[in-house]
């Protein structure tokens, strides 16, 4: 009788775990079908590839030749003495190559060659996505990387058994090292379909190896002074420094796939969208991170969180000048996906493809970091977070060039947005081209000024004077730096900067009236077809 009261309950237990197995597989299948068709052509590409058997030989060979080599030279001292430290570093420079240098490398290959042969066009007329076929490449990649860390996990464990060497300083050369290898791979994929010439590939190729080169020395620079010298931060330290380095490679490299992405997406589709919330979130990552770091480190995080503020508004200059560079027209396919409401027009139409956007988006948040800054300023001269530094030290160092850079970097954009708006007229140039007439006007603002008042004075020595150096920013900031600038000097300069961004923003009004098309009934079935 026990039994048969039983039964049913450990008959309904086993469909719950059944239908659980059930809605797990089918998830598991789901996600096998978005990455599986690229995943499995590249990976069997890349393993049958000369490079990856000849790679992965010459490891092997390497991690055997250094195992003898390197105890025999330590011999008999191995025995008694910590000999782990300079076993640890042959290991890391035997895997440190292909991780760093090769499979970036072979990726930067894999995804140029698919432009190159006309392959990914076939792709792109299948129901793969330009994201599934990045992911692919990388996933690919990082296959090769697992393998090669497979292979030398045993001669690592070797090196640990050695002593000299603590475990968490291993885990964090591995961490390091696989970290390392994922963002330079990204970098690899970020500048496949940059070029589109035989030169500009030569250039492109030349200028990653320069950055994996760089990216190498600096990372084994970071591994040997760990083994050899120890890790100087403490346990708080470091666990925040392994969250903050995998946030930042997080956001990094979503917005490198997301830019690779979109330069894979055909120009009738929304490329913009994209790209502009990747900044945003990296942009607030970042932020985050450095603001931890000041708080956490004080005084220390203090440079920390300044040059990480200065490098986020070199980004968003750089990513600024093309967006007030792209196409006016906005294809149906794309004005399909607009925002229709009034609230969403007002908060979302700047995150849609358009000069017009582009240049609100860049400058309300070149607003906010330069809002962020000044307000950190005050907190750090009033907190004492920088020991012995100077109220007038941190506004003549930081503030004052930070309101100038963020002033001239709007006021070019307006003129860049102004000459591309004439040369697409008649062209129909990449955005890419922003960035070079922004470059262009930077270089003509600075020169143009400094050249005429020195003809002026006869070639004689000159001193900043702003009836002719207001637009060269290399002057004025040269001057803010070295001598100071009266705060007038400063508050005329934000006064253009203010009222250039607020002609360029009056007249974007346009932008924001509706302009969504309602979507045909034939494109509606398509695409339920294509969910289902």
């Amino acid at each position: 009788m026990s039994l048969a009261v039983e039964q049913p309950g450990a008959v309904a237990e086993s469909h719950r775990f059944s239908n659980w197995l059930d809605a797990l597989d089918a998830r598991c299948e789901r996600f096998g079908d978005a990455v599986n068709p690229i995943l499995v052509k590249e990976t069997r590409q890349s393993l049958k590839s000369r490079q990856f058997v000849a790679t992965f030989s010459l490891i092997l060979f390497a991690a055997l030749a250094w195992t003898i080599a390197g105890s025999l030279s330590m011999m008999p001292q191995i025995y008694t003495s910590p000999s782990a430290p300079r076993m640890m570093i042959g290991y890391y420079a035997v895997l440190a190559l292909p991780m760093m240098l090769v499979v970036p490398l072979a990726a930067y290959r894999s995804l140029e060659s698919e432009i190159d042969d006309g392959t990914l066009e076939l792709l792109s007329i299948t129901t793969l996505s330009p994201w599934q076929i990045v992911l692919g490449k990388l996933a690919s990649a990082t296959l090769q990387m697992l393998l090669y860390f497979v292979t030398l996990f045993p001669c690592l464990a070797y090196a640990y058994s050695l002593r000299g060497v603590d475990l968490p300083t291993t885990l964090l050369i591995i961490g390091a090292l696989a970290v390392a290898g994922m963002v330079l791979t990204v970098i690899g994929l970020f500048f496949a379909p940059i070029a589109k010439g035989r030169g500009g590939r030569v250039m492109t190729m030349l200028v990653l190896i320069l950055i994996l080169v760089l990216g190498e020395y600096g990372v084994s620079a970071l591994v040997i002074g760990m083994v050899f010298y120890g890790n100087p931060l403490s346990s708080t330290e470091i666990l925040f420094a392994v969250i903050s380095t995998c946030a930042f490679a997080l956001v990094a490299s979503h917005l490198l796939l997301t830019a690779t992405a979109a330069q894979l997406t055909p120009e009738t589709e929304n490329r913009s969208t994209a790209i502009r919330l990747s900044l945003l979130a990296f942009t607030f990552v970042t932020v985050l991170i450095s603001a931890t770091a000041l708080i956490l480190l004080r005084h220390r995080g203090v440079p920390v969180y300044l040059i990480t503020l200065f490098v986020i508004a070199s980004i968003w200059t750089i990513c600024g000048a093309m967006m007030v560079s792209e196409r006016d027209t906005i294809t149906p396919r794309i004005r399909r996906e607009l925002p229709q409401s009034f609230l969403a027009r007002l908060l979302l139409t700047w995150l849609t493809p358009g000069p017009a956007t582009g240049m609100v988006f860049t400058v309300s948040g070149i607003f906010v970091l330069t809002v962020l800054q000044q307000l950190s300023v005050r907190w750090i001269a009033t907190s004492g977070a920088a020991a012995g530094v100077a109220i007038a030290q941190l506004n003549n160092y930081i503030s004052t060039p930070g309101v100038l850079y963020a002033s001239y970097v709007v006021g070019y954009l307006v003129v860049v947005r102004a000459l591309m708006w004439a040369v697409r007229r008649r062209n129909n140039p990449r955005v890419e081209v922003g960035l070079a007439a922004f470059v262009v006007v930077a270089i003509l603002a600075a020169l143009v000024p400094y050249s005429v008042q020195l003809h002026y004075y006869d070639y004689q020595q000159i001193n900043y004077d702003p009836a002719w150096q207001y637009s060269n920013w290399a002057f004025t900031l040269f001057t803010a730096l070295d001598q100071g600038l009266p705060s007038w000097h400063v508050q005329n300069i934000l006064c253009g900067a203010i009222l250039l961004s607020l002609i360029a923003i009056v007249s974007s009004w346009k932008v924001t009236r509706p302009r969504t098309i309602a979507t045909p009934e034939n494109v509606r079935r398509e695409l339920s077809q294509s969910r289902s």
